[in-house]
């Protein structure tokens, strides 16, 4: 077992780092970051300019590796995932009502009659929730809340948890309104959105994450998504970009990604490459029709 690390003030990080290798051009500067953003959130994004040894990481940086490159991309990741929580508000709140109006027409507590839908998460949101609205209906319902009104208090997870354990004819006929094949197609998509919006709203490093939970692209007729990493962050900006195509076809959100990718920083030693968020420059991405007219 290794010892455990030992604190150290931010002087001695940044002396620290500079023991390792890499350059610091502005000390005020990167002292200011390691204060505001720390430095364990920054490893995330100077872990590219190590050294390998055995293919593993080293406490040792590549030649030419700078503090301020190391910003650069923390700064792009920071504007990806502000876009990536755009979009997916969007997709989330549509979601919402697809789901409340389609069951709610059947019956006012459909929720509650979804098989293997989770109770007890139902309830946890119910007992978590401060809105009034809730209040409202404890109080002169019984509690009974509507799925119209108990979809406003769950959260994405437990919305994608909800539409996963509904009838297949249900989520079928959602998933043709955003011109999917089969619900349970929009079912991964909507479990990889979830990861994505997770990583993003507690501030995590997104631009080359690795997804689990794999949307199916399976009956997908464009035939551009095959040539795309399932696995990868652009892949899913491009699902949400479809997405939005239905929800709000005249959002300037896919203009708006697309100058941030023209931002992607460079590094003086080459080790920050665009394709590790996906990107295959050998596609001609930009004349791909889902992003005309963006």
């Amino acid at each position: 077992m290794k010892l455990l690390k030992q604190w150290k003030s931010f002087d001695e990080q940044l002396s620290l780092l500079e023991e390792r290798g890499l350059i610091i051009s502005n000390k005020k500067r990167a002292r200011t970051y390691l204060e505001r953003v720390g430095y364990y959130r920054l490893s995330g994004y100077w872990y590219l300019f190590k050294q390998l040894h055995n293919k593993q990481p080293i406490n040792r940086f590549l030649p030419d590796s700078h503090f301020d490159d190391v910003i650069s991309l923390y700064i792009f990741d920071k504007r990806l995932r502000l876009l990536a929580l755009d979009a997916l508000e969007r997709i989330e709140i549509a979601i919402r009502v697809d789901i409340s109006y389609l069951l709610g027409k059947k019956e006012p507590l459909a929720h509650l009659s979804v098989k293997n839908f989770s109770k007890e998460r139902y309830n946890q949101s119910v007992r978590d929730s401060k809105d009034s609205f809730i209040q409202h209906h404890i109080e002169y319902y019984g509690g009974n809340i509507p799925i119209w009104v108990a979809c406003e208090i769950f959260s994405f997870g437990t919305l994608s948890k909800l539409f996963k354990h509904m009838d297949i004819r249900d989520k079928d006929k959602i998933a043709r309104k955003y011109r999917l094949s089969s619900g349970s197609q929009l079912e991964t998509h909507l479990h990889a959105f979830n990861v994505i919006r997770n990583i993003s709203a507690h501030h995590g490093r997104l631009w080359n994450r690795h997804i689990i939970g794999r949307a199916k692209i399976r009956g997908m007729k464009d035939p551009m998504f095959h040539k795309l990493s399932n696995n990868q962050v652009f892949f899913y900006f491009c699902l949400m970009q479809r997405m939005l195509k239905v929800i709000c076809p005249n959002s300037s959100w896919g203009y708006r990604f697309w100058e941030l990718l023209k931002t992607f920083p460079t590094s003086k030693n080459g080790v920050i490459d665009i394709q590790l968020l996906g990107l295959k420059p050998d596609l001609e991405l930009e004349n791909w029709f889902l992003w005309k007219n963006k």
